[in-house]
C-alpha cells in the first residue's frame, strides 16, 4: 500500500448522522481524491451529489466499494459486521476497511475473517446527537472529538498512519484502544448513561400518571439529564445487544451506587451523603475542565 491519503477515493457505507458529516468534511476541507456514497436511499445518494456532500453515489453495496482505498462502513454495529462480509470479495488489493461503531470486540472478530488482501481497522468517533440520519448530518461534528483507532494484529502501521491522517484532517484526535477495553470505557460513558437517562424518563412518566403538572415544571436538570433518551431507540438496541457484558457489569455498579444514595437518605446520614455528593462533584468539575482545555480552540 504505497498511496497517501490525498490520492486516496474513500467510500463511506451509511449516510446518517455520522456518515454523511463524515462525507461532507471529506469533501469540504479537500482530504481525499474521491469521496463516494453508499445509501439504500436514492434519494439519499441524490441529495448528497447536489448538496456537494459526495462527490458520486450509489445503491449497491459491492458497486460502491469497487476499485476505492478506503471503504469506511458507517452503519449500525450488527449490519456493519455483515457487511464485512459481503465485500470482501469485491476489494483491491491493501483497501483499508474501517467501521466507526459504537463497539468493538464483535467487529473486531468480523474483521479478523476478512480477506489477507485488505486491511481493517475497527474505529469509533465519540462525536454523534440524539438525533439522526442524514438531516441531522453536520459539518464540523468531529471537531476536537476523541476518535478511537482499534488496530488488528494484521493491520500494517501504514494502515494506522493514513487512518490516523484521516482522523486528524477532519479535526479529531486519534486514540489508540484495545477492543475489550474500548467496549468497557464506552459502557460506562456513553451506553448505560443512554439506559439511565431513558429510565428517568420512563420514571417522570409513571409520577405524571399522579401529577401530570410534573411536564410542566421539567426545565433544564430533566432536560439535560433526559436529552440522550431521545436517541433512535433500534440504533441503541443493536449498540447494546453487542455489548451486554459492560453494560450489565456497569448497570450493576450504578445500581449499587443508587443503593448506596438511597441507604444514607433513608438513615438520614447526612454528613455522608454531602461527602459522597461533594466528591461526585468535584469528579464531574475536574472531568469538565479538563475537556474544556483539550477543546479549547487553537487562536
Amino acid at each position: 500500500m504505497s498511496f497517501t491519503l490525498a490520492d486516496c477515493r474513500v467510500a463511506v457505507v451509511g449516510l446518517g448522522l455520522i456518515g454523511a458529516s463524515l462525507c461532507a468534511d471529506l469533501t469540504r476541507l479537500k482530504v481525499c481524491r474521491e469521496v463516494r456514497g453508499v445509501s439504500r436511499s436514492s434519494r439519499t445518494v441524490a441529495r448528497g451529489i447536489a448538496e456537494g456532500i459526495i462527490d458520486q453515489g450509489t445503491t449497491s453495496l459491492q458497486t460502491g466499494v469497487q476499485g476505492v482505498d478506503i471503504v469506511i462502513l458507517a452503519s449500525p454495529v450488527r449490519i456493519a459486521i455483515g457487511q464485512l462480509e459481503r465485500i470482501s470479495g469485491h476489494l483491491k488489493e491493501g483497501a483499508i476497511v474501517a467501521d466507526v461503531g459504537s463497539t468493538s470486540v464483535e467487529v473486531v472478530k468480523a474483521m479478523a475473517r476478512m480477506p489477507a488482501h485488505v486491511q481493517p481497522i475497527a474505529t469509533h468517533p465519540m462525536a454523534g446527537k440524539e438525533t439522526s440520519g442524514f438531516d441531522s448530518a453536520e459539518r464540523g461534528l468531529f471537531d476536537n472529538a476523541t476518535w478511537i483507532l482499534t488496530p488488528l494484529e494484521r493491520t500494517s502501521s501504514r494502515t494506522v498512519d493514513v487512518f490516523r491522517e484521516l482522523v486528524v484532517a477532519v479535526g479529531a484526535h486519534p486514540l489508540m484502544m484495545e477492543p475489550h477495553k474500548h467496549d468497557r470505557v464506552v459502557a460506562a460513558i456513553s451506553h448505560v448513561p443512554f439506559l439511565l437517562s431513558s429510565a428517568l424518563v420512563g420514571s417522570v412518566v409513571r409520577a405524571g400518571e399522579q401529577d401530570p403538572e410534573v411536564w410542566e415544571c421539567a426545565a433544564g436538570g430533566f432536560r439535560d439529564t433526559s436529552r440522550v433518551a431521545a436517541s433512535e431507540a433500534a440504533m441503541f438496541i443493536d449498540i447494546l445487544m453487542t455489548n451486554r457484558e459492560n453494560v450489565h457489569h456497569q448497570l450493576d455498579r450504578f445500581i449499587e451506587g443508587i443503593r448506596e444514595l438511597r441507604s444514607m437518605l433513608v438513615e438520614r446520614q447526612e454528613d455522608e451523603l454531602v461527602a459522597r455528593l461533594s466528591s461526585n462533584r468535584d469528579a464531574r468539575l475536574a472531568w469538565y475542565a479538563d475537556w474544556m482545555e483539550r477543546n479549547r480552540p487553537e487562536i
